[in-house]
């Protein structure tokens, strides 16, 4: 039976399979900052964050309405505070989430319950291997193995941990100037997120035609309204539907 590393090889010949390890600076579980002697809990200047909250490019959100917190241990918050281009992912049960930390948050950050992060050598040029581990680890082939790494039986308490991201095996991946993964990665996710809010509104559309063919009987009835006003109606609608099939046509 192949192992993963040999599937990879051929998903990817050419290309040196390494351990996650090799292309991070370190892999590690964090906890909450809550810990310690109660009087020493000074820190109020934080906020938590969740994977439930990621925007499209997967970059980590602070909800609006954060919740109030605590004093942490100050310690704590320096240890376990989240910087620029850290990966985040949650470790229980087998959805593995993966967040990037981006750089517009107004306070210090810091995980709302038990997580791993990833952190990567020189932060000035971490961003392109990050999206690029981001999106690694986001493959449905990638997370099925993980999953089948974890033999604990009880599906709630499945755990993911960081040894085992540690040998993960990846393909080696170095900075190119000839070509640009942040780019290829921005691009495609701009057009998932088109292509998600099209079909949405789509679906509003295909409802609220059918609709209007279902009173077509009561327009015809009724007659409280002119030919012409309806087919007004209707064609608005339809200008509509071209509009998505023309935005369809940019994606492809």
């Amino acid at each position: 039976m192949k192992s993963f590393s040999e599937f990879l090889q051929e998903l990817v010949p050419g290309f040196e399979i390494v351990k996650l390890a090799d292309l991070t600076y370190k892999i590690a579980n964090i906890s909450k900052v809550r810990i310690g002697d109660e009087k020493k809990r000074t820190f109020i200047e934080y906020d938590e964050i969740s994977l439930n909250d990621l925007d499209p490019l997967g970059v980590i959100q602070v909800p609006p309405q954060s919740k109030d917190l605590g004093p942490a241990n100050a310690t704590s918050i320096r240890s376990q505070a989240l910087q620029e281009n850290d990966l985040v992912l949650t470790h229980r049960g087998t959805l593995f989430k993966v967040g990037i930390v981006g750089n517009h948050y107004r306070k210090v950050i810091v995980g709302n319950n038990s997580m791993i992060r990833i952190q990567f050598h020189n932060k000035h040029k971490a961003k392109e291997l990050a999206l690029f581990v981001q999106a690694y680890l986001q493959l449905p082939i990638v997370k099925k193995y993980l999953g089948n790494q974890i033999t604990c039986e009880s599906k709630e308490r499945r755990i993911l941990s960081s040894a085992m991201l540690t040998n993960l095996p990846i393909p080696n991946y170095k900075e190119s100037e000839k070509f640009s993964f942040l780019e290829l990665y921005y691009r495609r996710a701009e057009m998932c997120y088109l292509a998600q809010n099209i079909l949405q509104e789509a679906e509003r559309i295909v409802k609220y035609t059918q609709e209007l063919k279902n009173t077509s009987i009561f327009d015809a009835i009724n007659r409280e309204n002119s030919m012409n006003e309806v087919l007004c109606k209707d064609n608005t609608q339809i200008k509509v539907v071209e509009k998505i099939l023309n935005e369809f046509r940019e994606i492809e």
